[in-house]
């Protein structure tokens, strides 16, 4: 590792896989990777990483062919958590599994991966590995909920719906509302990251909104039932008596905004 090297770039993920792709062809280690809104202080030494998009291409389908399919699916849906030092926490898992090939992929140590082929990894490999799964299954398990829990109110000419997430998920759930609601128009906006998922004929954009008046949702008198009922009613479960009860069984964390953004 370069002890002075740091990169800078856009803060994509194809600008961060650039800087993957950069570390190899210049045979270098950076210390660190900042976004570039998060500039190094005076003083300190950074090379600006362009993102293009064939090279970012090649470090993807390389996770695939170096590690294994899966690999992909980690490094993107981790690259959207907000875990600590992630760029600098996903270049060393990356580097790692370029070594390690699919054994990386394993979860339960070295015990389970010999099975797969020997290897011996340090400690600090294995507490990094735990690390990117966690944050991955943890990712995962976050959009799940909302898919299962999420509820559009129906204008006129569009749908729209008020998250507020850790990670950013809205990426995946764009993609997951596109094929469920067909050509409905629809306007689902991450209140935590200020950022939209706008769903037209011509298809489906993921922006950023620095500031959106929403109309009122629901009904405030009624926004709980109405939140809840039809969530018993998928499942199959009569509707409780006990409204306290019901409010209490559902994540406060899946009940959409009603007050402007």
């Amino acid at each position: 590792m370069e002890p002075d090297l740091e990169y800078i770039y856009d803060g994509t993920f194809e600008g961060f896989l650039c800087c993957i792709y950069a570390s190899y062809v210049r045979r270098e280690v950076p210390k660190y990777i900042y976004v570039e809104e998060g500039l190094p202080l005076l003083g300190e030494t950074a090379t600006w990483i362009p993102t293009e998009w064939e090279k970012a291409q090649s470090v993807y389908i390389s996770l695939s062919k170096k590690i294994g399919m899966e690999a992909q699916d980690i490094v993107r849906d981790v690259f959207l958590t907000h875990i600590p030092d992630k760029e600098m926490t996903l270049f060393r898992y990356i580097r790692l599994g370029y070594w390690m090939g699919r054994r990386i992929l394993f979860e339960g140590g070295t015990e389970e991966r010999e099975s797969y082929g020997k290897v011996s990894v340090p400690q600090e490999g294995e507490d990094l590995i735990q690390q990117v799964l966690w944050a991955y299954r943890n990712y995962r398990s976050e959009v799940k909920n909302i898919e299962g829990g999420l509820r559009f109110r129906s204008f006129p000419d569009v749908m729209i719906s008020c998250i507020t997430p850790r990670n950013l998920v809205l990426p995946g759930l764009a993609d997951y509302f596109e094929k469920r609601l067909g050509d409905t128009n629809f306007l689902l906006y991450d209140k935590t990251h200020q950022m939209a998922a706008v769903h037209r004929e011509e298809g489906t954009m993921v922006t950023r909104i620095r500031s959106m008046n929403l109309p009122v949702l629901y009904d405030e008198a009624n926004v709980y039932e109405n939140l809840w009922k039809p969530r018993y009613e998928n499942i199959h479960i009569e509707t409780p008596m006990n409204q306290r009860y019901a409010l209490n069984e559902m994540r406060k964390r899946l009940w959409c905004e009603v007050m402007d953004a």
